[in-house]
């Protein structure tokens, strides 16, 4: 599992380009991912993959919710790092 935020970035540019069926270099991460003609089933598949990659649970609008690669990226590195820090806190407690 990836949590370093340049890690994600690069995982979601790669997850997307092979959806698109483009080169990661080929995505621009700031263009909103429906220009792309991302549809709604490929959102879906893209969350599923979030979800088996990262281990978490997320809302099935996050690729809506955060239309972008750098949006998308931005919102799971803060998901898993409040994660890590949760857990990080909790073994400090036991």
């Amino acid at each position: 599992m990836t949590t370093g935020n340049s890690d994600v970035h690069t995982w979601l540019t790669e997850r997307v380009a092979t959806y698109l069926r483009r080169a990661p270099k080929d995505i621009d991460t700031s263009v909103p991912l429906a220009d792309y003609g991302l549809d709604s089933l490929t959102a879906l598949a893209i969350t599923a993959d979030i979800e088996d990659e990262f281990e978490v649970t997320v809302d099935d609008a996050l690729t809506w919710d955060h239309p972008t690669v750098d949006a998308l990226s931005e919102a799971l590195s803060e998901l898993l790092g409040g994660r890590s820090e949760t857990a990080r806190t909790s073994e400090k407690q036991a």
